[in-house]
């Protein structure tokens, strides 16, 4: 059947688009009100939190007692509120890889697989974390300190996810209705009430066989359990390899690794223990305290972004670095490197800096080549220079010191800086038209720029120098950096109408695309570590022969295909759990190894030809061709591989800070 011939069959009672987008416009009106209000929860949290250090510990000697139980409580109900409007804005991570071979039509129905499989996710999830609340109410469970009854916290958080359920069913429904007509979700509410013809049939068609499908899976390991539990290392081998079917399949990543995880730990341990860890794990991430940095940092950075900081931040490295030739490019180096420090992002510090910094050098007659290059490099820093989301996701996974880590990259992120200055300043020796002569040096511009910039200078200095210090605690330094960056907001008058819902709605999809990758992550890593894959691994790599170096160096070239090809934040869940292990194993130190996976998977980023900050660039340079930004991103490609070979020769570039620092 055509396209045309499938818009144009009757229903009488069918299920129009326009009425479709109506209800989900519904849902995300709701859902936006309902997390908006979670994230002003959390920054009234982090504001407490930053008192408490500055005045109540500092100056008072005397801090708030039971801080860190409202941390496991209130902050968890508030980041539960979130879930649901991540849901119905699709803030999912999905590797579209296969998108170009299966065709628009195919893209459609993996994008149907994929709401699916959330739509289930989210049911056990809520079902699991019911299972908690019960469990806390029967024992009457209560905070250590401040007595908190432990139950109602349970029970709104098993609610707020409960709601993620009808909201991703309205989704799912959605993305149904556009496979079936191939009308785009954003087309729907411009079209004429056109029904879609056996959207609810096909919707009941999909249930039965969902249901059948986990009903099978379950059938089928309960009868193989046996002799699947006798070879647990070959097991998670196979499950593994589903697992990158799985997401090669756009499943979204989060249900892919919790699907994976879930079937391992059944055959090992049964259905119903299986269930309990997703529980467990779901309940113990929402709780535990030292994760709330994560939604911290996210929203220092959007209130960040909303206070203009990265225009300052520029002015400064412009007025710094402008006396030398190619210092327009210079600056968009450091201005990344500084707007990197409050993102922790590279696609929002190569969108951000170089909406700024594009039009600057093309205006003083700079190579697109180099503009290109320089900007799509230098946005990788968003993730080098601390705090930053994958080093914490990294941490997680390991269980490593957070607070080890951000100060480990430190010194690699410096390294990266130089090592781009000097790739920049040795272009422009060797090939003078790709940027014009120098501006001359102007001491009051660099002083304006200074006094501008104070408050991010200030903000750097309390993040990262409170926590080498042992001052603060990453989690505490988190507080400090939200509260600040939302107070420099309110000042400059940058929160006035839409701009605190815009700040809220950032934060609200990262947190709840983080913290589901986060909850999958650690079921699989539950699973795989029950069956004891690194172990078995590491004996497999012992009677291999190789020396650690080969094997290292074989890791740096696949870790750096595959970020080629997936995002750096994929790429750290689903393989950290597995290669850290096994790099510690070879005599590496796991901080190291952690710094490593971060500068590796970043390379991938801005590597032709499918590097994705190289299409941000794209989309935001125009005309620019895309073997242009190809040239111009080689030169700082070069420089980073020269980066990382003196990472492995030299490791104590990544350790010898945290080796000094005061946790």
């Amino acid at each position: 059947m055509s396209r045309s011939e499938t818009l144009s069959v009757p229903i009488a009672r069918g299920t129009s688009l326009p009425r479709l987008d109506a209800w989900e416009g519904a849902a995300l009106a709701l859902t936006r009100r309902l997390a908006f209000v979670g994230v002003v929860g959390m920054l009234g949290v982090g504001i407490v939190s930053a008192v408490d250090v500055l005045v109540f510990r500092a100056i008072l000697n005397a801090p708030i007692p039971g801080l860190i139980e409202i941390l496991q409580t209130v902050f968890a109900t508030a980041i539960a509120t979130v879930f649901a409007a991540g849901l119905a804005e699709r803030a999912n991570l999905q590797v579209e890889l296969l998108s170009k071979v299966v065709g628009v039509r195919g893209e459609h129905w993996l994008a149907v697989l994929g709401a699916l499989a959330l739509l289930v996710a989210f049911t056990a999830l809520a079902w699991q974390c019911g299972i908690k609340a019960v469990q806390a109410q029967r024992i009457h469970s209560q905070t250590t300190l401040l007595r908190l009854q432990v139950a109602p916290f349970y029970w709104a958080m098993a609610g707020l996810l409960t709601l993620c359920v009808p909201v991703q069913a309205l989704v799912s429904l959605s993305t149904l209705a556009t496979a079936l007509t191939g009308v785009p979700r954003r087309a729907f509410a411009k079209g004429a009430r056109r029904p879609v013809p056996w959207l609810w049939r096909t919707a009941l068609i999909l249930l039965v066989a969902a249901v059948a499908l986990i009903w099978g899976v379950g059938a089928l390991v309960d009868t193989w359990r046996p002799a699947l539990a006798a070879n647990a290392a070959l097991l998670a081998l196979g499950l593994f390899a589903l697992l990158w079917v799985l997401v090669l399949l756009s499943v979204p990543v989060a249900v892919a690794l919790l699907a994976t995880g879930l079937v391992g730990i059944a055959v090992l341990l049964g259905w119903n223990r299986a269930l309990l860890v997703v529980g467990a794990e779901t309940v113990g991430l929402l709780t535990n305290p030292e994760l709330s940095l994560v939604p911290l940092f996210l929203m220092m950075g959007a209130f960040a972004t909303t206070a203009g900081l990265s225009a300052d931040i520029y002015r400064l490295a412009q007025a710094a670095f402008g006396a030398q030739r190619g210092g327009v490019a210079m600056a968009t180096v450091a201005g990344c490197a500084g707007f990197g420090a409050l993102t922790g992002s590279s696609i929002a510090t190569a969108a951000t800096i170089g909406a700024v910094a594009l039009p600057e050098m093309k205006a003083r007659g700079y190579a697109d080549s180099l503009a290109s290059g320089c900007v799509a490099a230098g946005a990788t820093l968003g993730q080098l220079v601390p705090p930053s989301t994958i080093i914490v996701l990294y941490a997680i996974l390991t269980e490593e010191s957070i607070g080890k880590l951000y100060i480990a990259i430190l010194g690699p992120a410096v390294l990266s800086i130089l090592f781009y200055l000097a790739a920049i300043a040795l272009l422009v020796r060797l090939r003078p038209q790709l940027a014009p002569g120098r501006d001359p040096f102007a001491v009051g511009a660099l002083i304006r720029a200074l006094g501008r910039a104070v408050g991010v200078l200030v903000l750097f200095g309390l993040v990262i120098g409170g926590i080498y210090s042992g001052v603060f605690t990453a989690t505490e330094a988190a507080a400090i950096g939200a509260v600040f960056t939302f107070a420099m907001a309110v000042l400059r008058g940058k929160l006035r109408g839409q701009a605190l819902w815009q700040a809220a709605g950032e934060t609200t999809r990262s947190v709840a695309m983080l913290y589901l990758l986060i909850v999958g992550a650690l079921v699989l890593s539950f699973f795989l570590a029950l069956s004891g894959l690194p172990g078995f691994l590491t004996q497999a790599l012992a009677a291999s022969g190789l020396p650690p170096l080969a094997i290292i160096v074989t890791l740096v070239a696949v870790f750096i295909l595959l970020g080629t090809v997936m995002d750096a934040t994929a790429v750290m869940i689903i393989t950290a759990g597995v290669v850290a292990p096994l790099v510690a194993s070879l005599g590496y130190d796991p901080i190291w190894w952690g710094v490593m996976m971060v500068v590796i998977v970043e390379i991938g980023v801005v590597t032709p030809p499918f590097g994705i900050n190289l299409f941000v660039l794209k989309s935001l340079s125009g005309a620019t061709p895309m073997g242009q930004i190809y040239r111009g991103v080689l030169p700082f490609v070069a420089a980073d591989l020269l980066k990382i070979a003196l990472l492995i020769a030299v490791p104590a570039i990544a350790t010898w800070l945290p080796s000094g620092a005061h946790f």
